[in-house]
């Protein structure tokens, strides 16, 4: 299964979104809240923290909740591919912030499983799946680059 992907449209940056995130983590950089003060350094406008999109689990209202899979995720929010009957957890993330993120941007999301690895665990077999995570804007150009690890039992 390894190479295998996925394209999503994820839809526009929406300035309430990333402000509420902003203020959630506790970053109240001016270029995300003053429209004058993003413009005058020279943006188009109001720019996301380099985080927010990665720090999106999903950009769609969400499932209801006896939907959810045992570990509380939605089936197919974080892989390209299905893992029935395994719990998923983060392992950690290396990111790339390759451009900035603008409000009203289009984004794009290609997901690839890159790599599989079985390990021993102290409780018993674990598996961990890296997958990369691009996200584009509507011009193509690549706006933050996501290699996360899953641990999955």
């Amino acid at each position: 299964m390894i190479g295998t992907r996925d394209e999503l449209v994820l839809g526009p940056v929406l300035r309430s979104n990333f402000q509420r995130y902003a203020a959630t983590v506790g970053d109240f950089n001016p270029l995300y809240f003053d429209e004058a003060l993003a413009r005058s350094a020279g943006y188009p406008g109001l720019i996301a923290p380099p985080m927010y999109l990665s720090s999106v689990m999903g950009w769609h209202p969400g499932p209801p909740a006896d939907t959810l899979r045992e570990d509380g995720l939605a089936e197919g929010d974080l892989l390209p591919v299905a893992l029935p009957g395994l719990r998923l957890m983060g392992g950690g993330q290396d990111l790339e912030f390759l451009g900035t993120v603008h409000e009203h941007a289009q984004v794009h999301l290609c997901r690839e499983l890159t790599d599989v690895q079985w390990r021993a665990g102290r409780s018993g077999a674990i598996v961990l799946f890296t997958v990369r995570r691009d996200y584009t804007d509507e011009r193509g150009s690549l706006l933050v680059r996501c290699r996360e690890t899953f641990i999955a039992r």
